[in-house]
């Protein structure tokens, strides 16, 4: 029985580790004159069965100023957050951890 039991946590283990979570970076610009913090807006998968997957974090900021990032590293994607609808996460809190992201390790 302690054999079983060991063994169905070892696989657990190696379960999770196989696994990470995720979310969109903090993204700062600076100029010249000053430095801001741009708020986090929304996220986009694209191929997120495939390996060729990515997560496209999209970010605002005062006069117009917007910027996209994208994450990819060669691994299928699962979404996790509370904010995604298919493909498509929307945050207008500024809350990243509701576009929460999921892949595995290679």
């Amino acid at each position: 029985m302690k054999l079983k039991v060991v063994t169905g946590l070892v696989i657990s283990l190696n379960m999770m580790s196989a696994t990470y979570a995720a979310t969109c970076p903090t993204i700062s610009v600076s100029r010249s004159q000053d430095a801001e913090d741009l708020s986090f807006t929304s996220a986009l998968v694209k191929d997120k069965n495939t390996s060729k997957s990515v997560v496209i974090c999209r970010y605002e900021g005062k006069n117009d100023l917007g910027v996209s990032a994208g994450y990819r590293n060669g691994t299928p994607i699962s979404t996790t957050g509370t904010g995604w609808t298919g493909n498509e996460c929307t945050a207008a809190d500024g809350d990243v951890n509701k576009c929460a992201f999921q892949g595995k390790k290679k």
